[in-house]
């Protein structure tokens, strides 16, 4: 298996990851660390089309490197030395590669996870050509095409390409839900382009698993935060992560109650966002009860989570529910959105309310800060039977996926 760890590469420099990233990192420790018997993997990277394998230990120590800065065990690891790791040992050029690989009784499977370089048709063509290759795709969502509104238009432009190049060129496909199955499957029936091959990609549903954030120590003498109760919201700050809700709500709350819960939001900037980041802004010098985490690790996210009344998930439109899953994994009630996506993975255990209706979402935050709630006890009972998605079950999908590709002979 050729594993694409371009964008793995790309993002190693952040304080912590991504929902795209989280994949991406798990899928390198997976395959090129763990390993996985039967199926050797190789580390490539893309570049203007053209693929290079990475020195296997060299990549080893990088991902290892990565987990542990993006966990907080290691932040004193500098981006040189990070780097550094990456570049040691010998690497393939695409000859040399292919040469590896025509040691192996099946040709090779190229699996490319975070839609990098999906728009370049010519490039998924020439690899399939040049090694022989399959490939399988990770496809995570249908938004830009879907809600145009929250992206640039050369964004929506892009993903068009990328979804139809999925659907042309994928031997298989692994979609995060049920939701974006079926959004894929529509989108087939009007994709351009010939189709290469005979039969539209095998889709396979894998939930993306939970890896829950550090749980903080406890004990005598641990420093705790003071006690005006607080939610979190976890997520890139974009429109359609619907942050516009919560601060709408939190300025409603300032002038309602003598002492409001404060909201902590935690996530990198995005795009698209200058209401957002005025109103955050304005928030926080206004009335002291919005918090702005950008750059945060694992570890530091687990504290902050320990004491949250609740994870707010307002989003209009998501592909899968990955901050849901991980808070719900941590013990931690949840309001969100009542969206497909997130009836699918969280079931009946957190509180669902309409996007748009800001004084449920009021009223809501009312009840769960409270002391002693009703409300929130509620959900933690029924948490309680709730079977979190796991990266074994995951990873189950995608053999079963992988070992259903066929082969596709030598190459040209």
């Amino acid at each position: 298996m050729l594993l694409d760890i371009t964008r793995l590469i790309g993002r190693a420099h952040r304080a912590g990851p991504s929902g795209i990233d989280r994949l991406d990192l798990a899928y390198a420790q997976h395959f090129l660390v763990d390993g996985e018997p039967g199926r050797e993997a190789f580390a490539v990277i893309n570049l203007f089309g053209r693929l290079f394998g990475v020195h296997p230990g060299s990549a080893r120590r990088f991902i290892l490197a990565v987990a542990a800065r993006w966990r907080g065990d290691a932040p004193d690891i500098s981006l040189a030395r990070l780097y550094a790791m990456l570049l040691g040992g010998h690497w393939m050029a695409g000859w040399q590669l292919r040469r590896r690989l025509r040691g192996f009784a099946r040709p090779p499977v190229y699996l490319v996870l975070s839609h990098y370089r999906l728009e370049d048709a010519a490039s998924l063509a020439r690899i399939r050509r040049y090694f022989g290759a399959s490939v399988v795709t990770f496809l995570h969502d249908l938004i830009p095409i879907d809600y145009p509104q929250f992206v640039e238009p050369s964004t929506t432009r892009q993903h068009e390409h990328i979804v139809s190049n999925v659907s042309r060129y994928s031997d298989a496909v692994l979609v995060n839900s049920q939701f974006t199955a079926t959004r894929f499957h529509q989108y087939q029936g009007r994709a351009p382009g010939p189709r290469v091959g005979s039969a539209h990609p095998a889709v396979h549903v894998a939930w993306t698993g939970v890896r829950l954030y550090p749980a903080p120590p406890r004990g005598p003498g641990t420093p705790t935060r003071d006690a005006t109760p607080y939610f979190v919201i976890i997520g890139t700050i974009e429109p359609k992560k619907n942050h516009i809700l919560l601060l709408n709500v939190w300025a409603g709350l300032a002038t309602m109650q003598a002492q409001p819960p404060r909201l902590l939001v935690i996530g990198t900037r995005g795009w698209r966002n200058e209401r957002e980041v005025a109103m955050l802004e304005r928030a926080a010098r206004e009335h002291g009860l919005v918090e702005e985490h950008n750059h945060v690790s694992d570890a530091a996210i687990g504290a902050l989570l320990a004491d949250a009344c609740a994870v707010l998930v307002p989003s209009i439109v998501e592909g899968y529910g990955l901050p849901l899953a991980e808070a719900l994994g941590c013990g931690v009630p949840v309001i969100c959105s009542d969206i497909p996506p997130f009836r699918e993975v969280g079931g009946d255990v957190p509180e669902f309310l309409d996007p748009l209706d800001e004084r449920a979402w009021q009223d809501m935050l009312v009840a769960y800060a409270a002391p002693g709630s009703a409300r929130r006890a509620a959900q933690l009972e029924r948490l309680r039977h709730w079977s979190m998605p796991t990266w074994e079950a995951h990873f189950g999908v995608v053999r079963r996926a992988l070992d259903g590709v066929s082969p596709r002979g030598t190459p040209s």
